[in-house]
This record gives C-alpha cells, structure tokens and sequence, in this order.
C-alpha cells in the first residue's frame, strides 16, 4: 500500500457469513491485526493495530468464519506486503 490507489487494501468480500474473525501474524507469530465482522468483509491496509505501517514482507492470515447455515469456516495462508 503506496496510496496510488491499486493494491492499497488486502480485502475479503464474502457472502452467506454471519460470522467472520481474521488474524493477521508477522513471521515471529506476533498477531500484528485483528477483525471481526458479521458481514463477511474483511479489509487490510498494511498497518497494525494502532495505525503504524507494517514493515514490508510475508504476512501469515487465519480465517475463521460461520456460514448463515452453521458451517464452520478455517482458511489460512500468507500476505506478501510490498510498498
């Protein structure tokens, strides 16, 4: 994210979620974000928690959502962070 307005947010839209949690993990496995929506979007700007820009590099990312149907949701994987 540079603010030129293409890739600037790591986002998520989903539908059929009542329930959607993401984490947000640096190498180490500090959780560097965290969000919790009911509407099943989830957006990520490249900064942390208080607002303070995550250095560049990998980013780990744990999903966890609950369908309108009861189905329990865990995706994983990893965010390349590049300015």
């Amino acid at each position: 994210p540079n603010g030129d307005g293409i890739n600037d947010l790591y986002f998520i839209k989903a539908s059929g979620l009542k329930e959607v949690n993401a984490t947000i993990y640096d190498r180490w496995g500090h959780v560097v974000y965290e969000l919790k929506n009911e509407k099943g979007r989830i957006e990520w700007d490249g900064k942390n928690q208080y607002g303070k820009d995550c250095a560049e590099g990998t980013y780990f990312f744990v999903i966890k959502a609950t369908g309108e149907d009861g189905t329990a949701y865990d995706e994983k994987g990893t965010i390349t962070l590049v300015r």
